[in-house]
């Protein structure tokens, strides 16, 4: 009977140490399933978020959009772009934890009718959201 509360005591042990993962991990996984699961998926007229990753080196979680329609514009101006992010970013409670343990938020739009041409990326700090 002890023999049995041993093993199965043991086993619980490791497999809460087996499913314990870092936030980046978290991040690197969460990011991949929700790319797989949802992409690309139509934000808003004209904006479709194509997908988003983690990047591990640079603690950062990477947004990848495409614009079309009258938002596909080269004329977008990245300081107003990056102001208008940084608002509608410091409010945003989805990331919460990710914001907690200082990790950067990369934003990175392309052009659909332009050969998906990059016409913007903005990447938000710690030191910006908080």
């Amino acid at each position: 009977m002890n023999m049995k509360k041993c093993i199965l005591g043991v086993l619980s042990i490791l497999t809460l140490c087996a499913c314990h993962e870092s936030l980046e991990d978290r991040a690197a996984r969460e990011a991949a399933d929700f790319t797989k699961k949802n992409c690309p998926m139509k934000v808003s007229e004209g904006i479709t978020i194509d997908s988003m990753v983690f990047e591990k080196s640079s603690k950062t979680l990477h947004y990848f959009y495409t614009l079309s329609g009258k938002a596909d514009t080269a004329a977008i101006k990245r300081p107003s772009a990056q102001k208008e992010l940084l608002e509608a970013f410091k409010g945003d409670t989805s990331v919460r934890k990710y914001k907690e343990e200082n990790f950067n938020f990369a934003y990175t739009y392309f052009s659909k009718k332009h050969a998906n041409q990059k016409l913007i990326e903005v990447t938000i700090t710690p030191k910006e959201y908080k």
